[in-house]
Formats: structure tokens, C-alpha cells, sequence
């Protein structure tokens, strides 16, 4: 048998890594030995440093035992827990929230996946040993205090529990590893999600052909229409008048159509325009926001300096009007927020609201001279539509404060904003990258950018019979065929 070694950083212990070896040790030939780092030794070329792929590598190594799950859907919620471990116990912010979770996940069940322990067992115990176990309170988690008694009381977890309790303190000061190239699908619960009043929305932008990491968010924000019997909207974010184009708003509801996708309803964020024009208007006359005309590097220049920027409401109204006619003047002024120059974050640097822009809208034609930015449109339609919840990628986090700013200076209602991870793709390189090496076989740039995407997909996917696995149910399917599906282009050239 192949021997696999596993290093273990001492002065801070994976448990849930050690769990995983302790389960599979008499099925694999495997040492355990401390180390600097941790890192499990595969072969010269292969090495793994990501607790929860160590812990992953170990099941998988061992089928029989049944720790990654016997089922697709098994094996989905496993990663749905592995991700929950990492991103929600490793932590104190929030930490209630997620003991309550867990608590109605094991109202009625023994384990957490299946009828046996699994590495979604072996993770979320191994987090709580190390970070949340003196606030899981029988009184206040009954279920969870129980399901992790039961698994203190066996072997493997009381031999680990044991052997490194004395380093637990060293846990509690450092975070479990976040895995960072793992997005294997998964579905969280919605924090305040109401039956029958959930409304989501999925908002692409009309300038090009929705991709993979489109669909997953279009998918998963289906799956919460669908499971709490919500309302799903469909927006075109068309802020950007020269970006946009009709021809792709059609492709993306054949696209949309394709993924078995059905909203509620259709909107464009420019049906809101005299709306946000009016919150614009509301932030300049409470000295919230201001009219700038600095040259855009010398602005960039200064929000990296932290240098405040103001004028007289007066003057702002001014400028303003000058936006809004279009001249040659109010194309070179932006209208900025004023938030915080010294922050840290540097999106709350006065970030731009509204730009001067003289191209005339695909649907507005030459009515409007000043555009919002989507930063500002977008917290502002999702509170009028009447969004509940605003799913969005973790590369969106930064801009939070900013979403919320927003929200707050105006009085509106506030969306929850929910995020989930980018879809991440091995072995596969960036559309430029094959743009430039498609030129030879295309006739133009349009047949490239058609190449990558889901209406290209869609062919593949019809001559592979496979537009059943596009239900939300089988999300995970859809993922997991997706590396699939773009090593099929490469060999169509």
C-alpha cells in the first residue's frame, strides 16, 4: 500500500485532520508525526496543507469506512459542513448563531449525514472542541450538547480529545483553516428566511454572455425560491449605457430558460432611475455626498492619501445640475458619498454614486445624462423590490459597509446580504488566455467570447443528455460536471 505521512503543527493541532487519521488508520498505511507545519505527504509531487483536504484525502482513500458519504447528496452535505466548520465555528462573531444552526440540524438525528459518523461529524466536532464548546449549553443547545457527548464518548474522539487538550488554548487563539481552493456546492440556511416571504434576486449585467460562475449563482438563488416557495427576480443591471446591449439581454434569457430557471419577475435597475436620481439629489442637500470634478488619477492618487474632499452644499447643487444637462464641464464631475477617507477599507473612501456620461441608454435613449454606479443602485433597488436576502460572492465583502451605508443615509429597508464562495475551476485557464489563441479559428471576437460560456454549454450539455442534473436538487452535479465540460472545449478545436 501507498504510505502517507502526516505532519501535525504541534502548537497548533488540526483535530479534525487527527480525527480523520485516528478513523482511517487501520485501513491505511499512514504515520502521524509533529512537525512545523501541517501537511500531509502523498508522494514528492503531491502534498496537502488544507486541513479539509487532508481530511477529504483520508476518506476518499478509505471508501469503505463511509466518511465522505455513500450518496452524491450525502457526500454534498458533507462539504455543505466541512465548509460550516471553517467559515462559521472559527470565530467568536456570530458563534451563537451557528450553535443554534446546528442544534435544528440535530433535532432528530444522531449524526449529521447519514446513519454513521462522517467527516461532517469528525470537522464540526473537531471546531467546537477547539473553539465553541464552553458556550454549546445544554439549556440553551439540548441537541448539540447531546450528539456531542455521544461522540466525546468514543474512542477516537476521547483518545484525540485527550492526547491534545493540552494545546486546545493554542486552537482557541488561531482559526481553522478556511479551505481556499474547494467550492464543491453547497446550501446554506438563510438567517431570518420566512416561508412564503423569501425574495431573492439575480442581477447580470447586459454586456456579455453569462459563464459557470453565472449559473451557480442563478442556481442557488433558485434553490431558495424554490425551498422556501419565494419570489425570484430577474434584473438587468443596466447602469452602464455603454456597456450594454439588447442582443445580450436576449441570449441571457435563452441562457436563463436552458438552466430550467423560471423567475417571478423581470426588471431593469434603469426602471428605478428617477427614483435613484431623487436618493442621489437627497444625499447632496444633507451634506452626504458631494459633486468632485478631480481629474480621475489625481482622485486615485488622493483616496490613497486619505485626502478629504468637500464643498458647499450650495455649489454641489450646482455642479450637479451641470451632470445632469451633460456639459462639457459635468462630464468631467463625479458625485462621490461622503463616508470615511481615513478608513482602512478603501471602499469607503467616498466612493463614486454617479458618473456624467453623454451615451444614450439602450432603453432610457437620451433622457438621463448621469448614471449611478451599480454600488449605489444596487442596495437601493434591492430595498424597493423588496428583496429579503442579497446573495453575494465573498469578493463582494469589502463593499458591505458600503451597501449598508448607503441603506442607512437613505432610510430604506435593509436586505440581508448572504455570501457564498466564487466557483473555482483547476486546470483551466483565463478567456483571455484562450481568446488569444482561438484568433486563428474565429472570424471574429464575438465567436471567442461564445466559446466559454453557458450558450456554447448548452450544446455539449444537450448532445450529453444531461439537462435533468440542472434541477436546483441536483446543484452539486452540476459543479462537480463542470471541469467536465470545459475540458470539452478544449479538445473541439
Amino acid at each position: 500500500d501507498m504510505a502517507l505521512n502526516l505532519t501535525i503543527n504541534s502548537s497548533n493541532p488540526p483535530l479534525g485532520a487527527l480525527l480523520t487519521a485516528e478513523h482511517v488508520k487501520g485501513s491505511v498505511n499512514l504515520s502521524v508525526e509533529e512537525g512545523k507545519d501541517t501537511m500531509l505527504h502523498v508522494s514528492d509531487k503531491v502534498q496537502f496543507s488544507d486541513v479539509n483536504s487532508i481530511t477529504r484525502y483520508l476518506a476518499r482513500v478509505a471508501p469503505a469506512l463511509g466518511l465522505y458519504g455513500s450518496k452524491m447528496m450525502e457526500q454534498t452535505e458533507v462539504d455543505h459542513w466541512l465548509e460550516f466548520s471553517a467559515r462559521r465555528l472559527c470565530g467568536q462573531s456570530d458563534l451563537s448563531s451557528a450553535l443554534g444552526d446546528l442544534d435544528k440540524a440535530l433535532a432528530l438525528r444522531t449524526f449529521l449525514v447519514g446513519h454513521s459518523v462522517t467527516l461532517a461529524d469528525l470537522c464540526i466536532w473537531a471546531a467546537l472542541k477547539g473553539n465553541g464548546e464552553s458556550q454549546a449549553k445544554p439549556s440553551s443547545y439540548p441537541h448539540l450538547c447531546r450528539w456531542f457527548s455521544f461522540l466525546s464518548s468514543q474512542v477516537p474522539f476521547s483518545s484525540v480529545g485527550s492526547k491534545w487538550a493540552s494545546k486546545i488554548s493554542a486552537i482557541k487563539a488561531t482559526p481553522v483553516e478556511k479551505e481556499k481552493k474547494q467550492d464543491l456546492g453547497k446550501f446554506v440556511e438563510l438567517p431570518g428566511a420566512e416561508m412564503g416571504k423569501v425574495v431573492v434576486r439575480f442581477p447580470p449585467e447586459a454586456s456579455g454572455y453569462l459563464h459557470i460562475g453565472h449559473a451557480k449563482a442563478a442556481l442557488l438563488n433558485q434553490h431558495y425560491q424554490v425551498n422556501f416557495k419565494g419570489k425570484l427576480i430577474m434584473r438587468f443591471d443596466d447602469t452602464n449605457p455603454e456597456k450594454e446591449k439588447e442582443d445580450f439581454e436576449k441570449v441571457i434569457l435563452e441562457d436563463v430558460a436552458m438552466l430550467q430557471i423560471k423567475p417571478d419577475q423581470f426588471t431593469y435597475t434603469s426602471d428605478h432611475f428617477p427614483t435613484i436620481l431623487r436618493m442621489g439629489e437627497k444625499l447632496l442637500q444633507e451634506a452626504k455626498a458631494y459633486i468632485d470634478d478631480t481629474p480621475p488619477d489625481a482622485m486615485k492618487q488622493e483616496r490613497e492619501q486619505r485626502v478629504e474632499s468637500h464643498n458647499p452644499v450650495e455649489k454641489n447643487m450646482q455642479m450637479w445640475e451641470e451632470m445632469k444637462k451633460g456639459t462639457g464641464f459635468g462630464q468631467t464631475c463625479c458625485m462621490r458619498a461622503k463616508i470615511d477617507m481615513n478608513s482602512n477599507n478603501g471602499c469607503l473612501r467616498d466612493p463614486t454614486l454617479f458618473r456624467c456620461k453623454n451615451t444614450p441608454h439602450p432603453r432610457t435613449g437620451n433622457t438621463y445624462k448621469v448614471y449611478p454606479t451599480y454600488d449605489f443602485a444596487c442596495p437601493i433597488v434591492d430595498s424597493v423590490e423588496g428583496v429579503t436576502h442579497a446573495l453575494r460572492t465573498t469578493e463582494y465583502h469589502d463593499r458591505d459597509e458600503q451597501f449598508y451605508w448607503v441603506i442607512d443615509a437613505l432610510g430604506l429597508r435593509k436586505p440581508y446580504i448572504w455570501e457564498y464562495a466564487r466557483l473555482n475551476l483547476n486546470n483551466t485557464v483565463h478567456k483571455t488566455t484562450i481568446f488569444q489563441s482561438c484568433t486563428h479559428v474565429c472570424n471574429s471576437a464575438s465567436d471567442t467570447d461564445h466559446l466559454l460560456f453557458i450558450t456554447c454549454i448548452k450544446h455539449v450539455w444537450h448532445a450529453l443528455t444531461l439537462c435533468s442534473l440542472l434541477q436546483a436538487s441536483a446543484f452539486s452535479s452540476f459543479l462537480g460536471l463542470a471541469p467536465f465540460i470545459f475540458s470539452c472545449f478544449s479538445l473541439m478545436k
